[in-house]
């Protein structure tokens, strides 16, 4: 079964039958969808649904078992590299260097992206850091820094090349509420401005009914339901689960 949210023939993202298995376990069974340019898909379920297997897979963190990913038309499994250019990935791991500056942090990973030049990152450290609210903070090392603070930083890190999509992995873990708030107002202005898509797997039910476009639920490795957000009563979500 196959899940679209678009009316071209085109998409960025293209998922057909993905599978992971570990032994005689399926993290994720067959799984397809399309997606759009600037959607935002919120993927929840229980704990081990497959949600972070996703976005690992999608990532290239993890590899396939079966199926195929597609973004642009590129195949995942021969245009690795390519395709990585165009995708900012956030994870329960954090990537940045404690012991580092904000400024040291996202200067390294411009370059990592080859990317960086003096006067665009110098612009893009300004807007990002003003947008987050860390303007004050920016020669401050890591180390320093609140859970918040460094979620921030962090998202900021997978924006700094300019990608076409953000894979989110529990983006809004560990943070207060005005955090959330703020998180959910800059991500819904990146896909307004920006045309970004993003697949935000989350277990945070209510935010994701909010910034989402389309939410799709999963079920023991399997998709349970997938329907845009206000075709599905916030009352029987969990009953997908």
């Amino acid at each position: 079964m196959k899940f679209i949210m678009s009316n071209f023939n085109t998409f960025l993202l293209e998922c057909d039958n993905i599978s992971k298995q570990y032994g005689f376990f399926y993290a994720l069974n067959k799984i397809s969808f399309h997606l759009d340019e600037s959607t935002i898909l919120g993927v929840i379920g229980a704990n081990g649904a497959g949600k972070t297997t996703l976005i690992r897979i999608l990532s290239g963190l993890t590899s396939l078992t079966s199926g195929k990913v597609v973004f642009k038309g590129k195949n995942y499994k021969t245009n690795d590299k390519s395709i990585k250019q165009i995708i900012g990935t956030l994870t329960n791991k954090s990537f940045l260097y404690e012991e580092l500056t904000i400024y040291e942090n996202l200067k390294f990973y411009s370059k990592l992206y080859s990317v960086y030049d003096k006067h665009t990152f110098k612009e893009k450290i300004e807007h990002y850091t003003e947008q987050f609210n860390l303007s004050d903070w920016i020669f401050e090392p890591i180390s320093n820094l609140s859970t918040g603070m460094k979620q921030k930083v962090e998202i900021i890190r997978i924006l700094i090349h300019d990608p076409s999509i953000l894979l989110l992995d529990e983006p809004f873990l560990g943070l207060d509420f005005n955090t959330i708030k703020l998180l959910i107002k800059i991500l819904k202005e990146l896909k307004e401005k920006e045309n970004l898509t993003m697949i935000i797997a989350s277990h945070n039910i209510e935010v994701v009914q909010e910034i989402s476009d389309a939410i799709l639920i999963l079920k023991r490795g399997k998709i349970s339901k997938f329907a845009l957000k206000n075709e599905i009563d916030r009352s029987k979500i969990e009953s997908y689960f």
